[in-house]
């Protein structure tokens, strides 16, 4: 393993380690790294960072602030992004992608991956398969959704998810097929990304229940939350909302408390990194509610550990699918073993990259 992945550093752990660089490497193919580089030789790494980031990430007042800043201080210096993300207006997710570095840092100037530092819940999660969105003609034909939930069965995923948006009849006509098609043992779940009224997302909801949906996420609007106690109070089948904020954390207590959805769904690095996550984790927890919290950035390895650190996020949706996400600088890619995505051994995120190939691929450092 390169120097830049050392868990190993040359001092005290209880020192500082001080953040004395930042980087952003642009590769062919349009992928992207953030290098969060240190005293000790050790780098905390994200990806999904656009160049506009990576150049607010060299200017005031992200420079100043996080150049000499120690890097363990993850909650200070989360709280400091969050201020000028209000401040500058900063783009959306790049206080998320700099707080997902932090945690990889730590990780490695602990020599424990970040799954561990979270609490060690379990050491893999169930996966299920999201269907992207279909605009085309081919959505509104039943064996467009069928065909994508069978072939995620017989990759061994757990279950899959549809993002339908022809309406509530014909919702209704697929979830039957559905579940004729895949069986009773196979997850089934509807994403309808916010296309119902509440009168329809009631009625759709039933016949969810009927063919035992796990669960019914974004039935409307996340900001209408009267709308959502209506759904929620009506239904048996679990409701699960919270994707579309545009500043996340603290519209979930209200989205909880007032709307009384079952569930929340973050995204990352969307809602403000790892440290965002765990809140929301908990926050949840502390309502009996559960988070769904896909595999997220850095190629999964990022909400992957969160996944492993908590205990009420059933199953961690795989959007995009593992095998996309196999890159030829990752020696390491995750891997489904019997319906489930093992934890990273590794320290820190546990990725493992291969910097000839990054280095190869790069096309731009700012």
């Amino acid at each position: 393993m390169s120097k830049r992945a050392s868990a190993k550093p040359g001092r005290p752990q209880d020192e500082p380690l001080r953040i004395t660089g930042i980087k952003t490497h642009f590769l062919r193919g349009g992928a992207s790294l953030l290098r969060l580089q240190t005293d000790q030789g050790l780098e905390g790494w994200c990806n999904e960072v656009t160049e506009d980031m990576a150049r607010l990430l060299l200017e005031p007042p992200l420079h100043q602030l996080l150049i000499g800043a120690d890097a363990m201080e993850r909650e200070k210096l989360w709280h400091q992004l969050l201020h000028w993300e209000r401040y500058r207006w900063l783009p959306r997710g790049l206080r998320g992608v700099v707080d997902t570095a932090l945690w990889d840092l730590a990780g490695k100037h602990l020599g424990q991956p970040v799954w561990r530092l979270l609490g060690a819940y379990r050491d893999r999660v169930p996966g299920y398969k999201t269907q992207g969105g279909t605009f085309g003609p081919e959505g509104d034909a039943l064996d467009h959704y069928l065909k994508y939930a069978l072939q995620a069965r017989s990759e061994g995923y757990l279950g899959a998810k549809d993002h339908c948006y022809k309406g509530a009849k014909f919702m209704a006509g697929l979830a039957r097929e559905m579940r004729a098609a895949v069986g009773p043992d196979f997850h089934l779940m509807h994403d309808a990304v916010q296309t119902y009224d509440v009168s329809d997302a009631i009625k759709i909801g039933r016949v969810l229940e009927q063919y035992d949906y796990q669960w019914f996420e974004e039935p409307i609007r996340d900001q209408d939350y009267l709308g959502l106690k209506q759904v929620a109070a009506a239904l048996d089948i679990r409701v699960i909302a919270g994707e579309y904020f545009p500043f996340q954390l603290h519209a979930y207590s209200q989205l909880i408390a007032i709307a009384e959805v079952d569930g929340i769904k973050p995204s990352d690095p969307v809602s403000g990194g790892i440290t965002d996550l765990l809140k929301l984790a908990h926050l949840a927890e502390s309502f009996g509610k559960q988070v769904h919290i896909p595999k997220g950035s850095l190629w999964g390895f990022a909400g992957l550990n969160v996944n492993g650190g908590v205990q009420n996020c059933p199953v961690m949706e795989c959007h995009r699918p593992l095998e996309q996400d196999r890159q030829p600088f990752i020696r390491n890619p995750l891997q489904l073993e019997d319906g489930c995505v093992r934890m990273p051994s590794g320290p820190g995120l546990g990725i493992d990259l291969d910097w000839d190939i990054i280095e190869n691929l790069t096309e731009k450092v700012i």
